[in-house]
């Protein structure tokens, strides 16, 4: 099978890992930082796949770019349809996020109707809509929080918090805003099973719902660091709008669908950590 992966950043970085074993080639591109040798510099909104691509059939698509925060939707929908175009005859599989739903109840299931709030939310709405329209072989997985290690190293939230206390600062997360993390080995792990299945449709990839404050506390106990100066507040009266308080997913699908349970917290960390020799050996201890 031949596969391409549009973007290495953490996500698609995992996803060449894990799927190097099961592909007979794989095409990579990456925007700014070249991780690979043979990816190749792609513009999602200026270039054409199809030059990439050339005569090569590709069997699946894997597109886990961040192209959302585009703020010309227009722009968006333009390059989409573009891209889907081009790839034609491929099975799409498109990253969304839980971002597209507006957070005032949480654990939204798949069949929920989206009611994006942000201008990140409605562009996930549009990239959703037009996988559904152009691609009738289609995946479409919706993440929340990520984290873990990827490459030996830590993901972007975990690392500020890391090195924010290392610094002796106040750090503040809320107890009312939940999300579903899961670590960026379990999510590309269920993103492979699902995509080399023959579901068709739209599926939540994700832990347990809990709040930004327990999972930073959980994620810096299990990094063995202090979080004397991890102070929870609830958010503040009439911005819970602005915040997404709670964009929870269920993960009844998935589990179904892969047999995946999600880690906890210590164990995502030291699942995605090869320093982890066991778990009575923390990092950072």
């Amino acid at each position: 099978m031949n596969v391409a992966i549009i973007g290495t950043g953490f996500l698609g970085e995992q996803l060449y890992t894990d799927l190097l074993p099961v592909c007979e080639r794989i095409v990579l591109t990456h925007h700014t930082h070249q991780k690979f040798p043979e990816s190749k510099r792609f513009d999602f909104f200026t270039d054409d796949i199809a030059d990439i691509f050339g005569d090569e059939k590709i069997d699946t698509v894997f597109l886990p770019t961040r192209i959302e925060f585009e703020e010309d939707e227009e722009k968006l929908t333009q390059a989409m349809t573009r891209f889907l175009t081009a790839c034609k005859g491929s099975r799409i599989v498109y990253v969304s996020s839980d971002g597209i739903f507006d957070g005032m109840h949480g654990l939204y299931r798949e069949g929920d109707a989206a009611n994006p709030t942000t201008l990140y939310g409605r562009n996930l709405k549009i990239c959703e809509d037009l996988v559904r329209n152009h691609a009738d072989n289609h995946c479409i997985l919706r993440p929340s929080y990520l984290y873990g290690f990827v490459g030996g190293r830590l993901d972007k939230r975990l690392d500020e918090i890391r090195s924010r206390v290392a610094k002796g600062e106040k750090i503040v997360r809320f107890t009312d805003m939940y999300k579903s993390p899961l670590s960026y080995q379990q999510t590309s792990e269920a993103i492979v099973k699902l995509a080399l299945s023959e579901f068709v449709g739209t599926a939540h990839v994700c832990g347990e719902r809990m709040s930004v404050f327990d999972f930073s506390k959980q994620g810096m106990d299990a990094l063995g660091l202090p979080t004397e100066k991890l102070t929870g507040e609830q958010i503040p009266d009439g911005r819970k709008a602005d915040f997404l308080a709670d964009t929870s997913l269920t993960n009844d699908l998935m589990v179904t669908l892969t047999g995946m349970h999600p880690w906890n917290i210590k164990e995502g960390l030291v699942g995605s950590n090869e320093s982890f020799a066991d778990d009575d050996e923390i990092y950072g201890k």
